[in-house]
């Protein structure tokens, strides 16, 4: 299943043969991302590290494209097949798997989050971040391989506070799971992002995670065990 995007409807359709993934673009989009831009950019000064917030209008068109999406292929970084793509509609292909959250209770939850690190570690040693780096963002196809979606947001900056958000982010969505399997998902994704990077999480990573939970999270109960577990912080 796919999650629910807040800037796109998202349907399934056939294109040709092959089953697709149809994004268009909802209505208030320029308003929505006006309110994601104000929030990155309160958050970025509050913390004491002002930063850029990242493009949008063209510049997510280009983030989305087949060219920036062989890039990514390049660094090693697995994107769903684009057949089409405009500023009112993505047609992109179908990952049966489902997204990464609905696999945390599985005995794959470790692996499949050790990939997601790495993934995120990639993009970080070529220069570029996520910014919107939440589990669901992360589809798992047949074979078990972990495959980035949404790609709109993507910015080429190495800022401490950019990275730091890709890291929290990724920990803020998945704050609301058991805390065992918290703990499990949470070591699998930083072990396979420091294997890749060579150094430690980004240090505002956790202040964030805490932040973003808030608007991430279902299970407030769960959220305030693993917020105070010192295990994984």
């Amino acid at each position: 299943m796919y999650f629910i995007n807040w800037e796109r409807k998202i349907t399934t359709n056939l294109f040709g043969s092959n089953k697709v993934v149809v994004k268009k673009t909802k209505s208030f989009t320029n308003l929505r991302h006006f309110i994601l831009i104000f929030c990155f950019t309160l958050i970025s000064i509050f913390s004491g590290n002002p930063s850029s917030p990242p493009g949008i209008g063209q510049k997510i068109i280009e983030n989305e494209s087949f060219e920036f999406r062989n890039k990514l292929k390049s660094m090693g970084i697995s994107t769903p097949k684009l057949f089409s793509i405009s500023y009112d509609e993505i047609i992109e292909e179908y990952i049966k798997g489902g997204n990464l959250y609905f696999y945390f209770s599985t005995k794959t939850a470790h692996d499949l989050a050790f990939q997601a690190g790495k993934i995120t570690g990639l993009l970080h040693k070529k220069g570029f971040v996520f910014i919107d780096n939440k589990c669901q963002n992360f589809l798992v196809n047949k074979d078990k391989e972990v495959i980035r979606i949404d790609l709109g947001l993507i910015q080429k900056t190495e800022t401490v506070f950019a990275q730091s958000m890709d890291v929290g982010s990724f920990l803020a969505s998945i704050l609301d799971l058991n805390p065992q399997i918290y703990r499990k998902v949470a070591k699998g994704f930083l072990s396979g992002y420091i294997q890749i990077t060579s150094k430690k999480i980004p240090y505002l990573s956790i202040i964030l995670r805490n932040i973003l939970a808030l608007g991430f999270v279902y299970n407030h109960d769960n959220m305030i065990k693993n917020m105070v577990n010192k295990r994984i912080a």
